[in-house]
């Protein structure tokens, strides 16, 4: 596969990564619709990123992974070195580099603050599933910083998105109206469906984050355990709507999933899961709750054009509680 660090000549591409590095793209873009940066500038954002993000996991630099992350990626990859730092302190794992490789880039064009644009991309490790890596600049003098970065689950694509004539993509307001569900709401409803198995029903198209995650939901005890689930939109992460070819939308938002795990007498809670033990300050006896941070990207038709369909997520423990 194409990487993209070979295919920008040598001075172009430590030109580019400077700027990238020190947020130096030039965009007057508080009162206009412009673009904030072009293809070339962002295959050095990405570079830049591929060759940081594989120094933060090669030296479990978290300080590092806060410069060049944000939004919900960021909090996931926070918690992930915090686990990685308990359960190995001795860093005898390594975690080979890797690019994200056949990129597509989705440019808009916007006004005003954050700017942001995204990477359809395959990752070049094994067995890797296509994803959506979007970067934001939160204003003029600041970095480049990854924000969201779903991954397709088996089976789904990403849509096309709509472009304009010189070929860039659009962004859509959180109220954009005119589609099944509003990007505002889109968390709200899922969790909802979640809760009950009965709010929006109907909006969401069976499959893993949907249907069979409500089943989950309806079983609470089993061999001795009960489980409590609170799901509840993660609001501090702002969606992100993208217009589709055909009219819809791509809707990128997060939730929060907790899940509390009680032990029912005279069986006992056994040892917890490593990715929980990071986050506890004693060895629970009776029960352990653990938050998980889900980045969802979900395909949101034209109103009455179908179901939306959640096709690619980002998750990962971002928190435990334990009694």
């Amino acid at each position: 596969m194409r990487r993209i660090s070979r295919a920008v000549p040598a001075l172009a591409l430590s030109l580019a990564l400077a700027a990238a590095a020190s947020g130096c793209v030039s965009v007057d873009g508080e009162n206009a619709r412009v673009a904030p940066l072009d293809e070339r500038e962002a295959a050095g954002v990405l570079a830049d990123f591929d060759a940081r993000n594989n120094e933060v996991y090669a030296k479990r630099d978290a300080a590092l992974n806060s410069a060049i992350e944000t939004g919900s990626v960021g909090a996931i990859d926070q918690a992930s070195l915090r686990v990685m730092e308990f359960n190995d302190p001795e860093r005898k794992r390594e975690i080979p580099a890797f690019t994200h490789d056949n990129p597509t880039y989705w440019i808009p064009r916007t006004v005003g603050w954050p700017k942001w644009f995204a990477v359809h991309n395959t990752p070049s490790y094994a067995n890797a599933r296509p994803m959506l890596l979007v970067f934001t600049k939160d204003g003029p003098d600041a970095p480049w910083r990854a924000s969201w970065g779903p991954t397709l689950r088996a089976g789904a694509s990403f849509p096309e998105p709509y472009r304009d004539k010189d070929g860039h993509v659009e962004q859509l307001p959180p109220d954009a109206p005119g589609l099944a569900a509003l990007p505002r709401d889109t968390a709200a409803a899922l969790t909802g469906y979640l809760t009950d198995g009965r709010s929006s029903a109907e909006l969401f198209a069976p499959g893993p984050h949907t249907s069979e995650a409500r089943k989950l939901r309806e079983e609470p005890v089993q061999n001795g355990y009960v489980r409590q689930f609170v799901d509840t939109p993660a609001a501090q992460y702002e969606p992100l709507a993208i217009r589709t070819a055909d009219g819809g939308a791509l809707v990128l938002f997060a939730v929060t999933h907790s899940m509390k795990l009680t032990v029912q007498p005279p069986n006992t809670l056994g040892q917890v899961e490593p990715t929980q033990r990071a986050f506890l300050a004693a060895e629970p006896k009776r029960s352990v709750t653990e938050h998980k941070l889900a980045a969802y990207a979900a395909v949101v038709p034209r109103a009455g054009a179908g179901q939306v369909q959640v096709v690619a997520i980002m998750t990962g423990v971002v928190g435990a509680e334990g009694e």
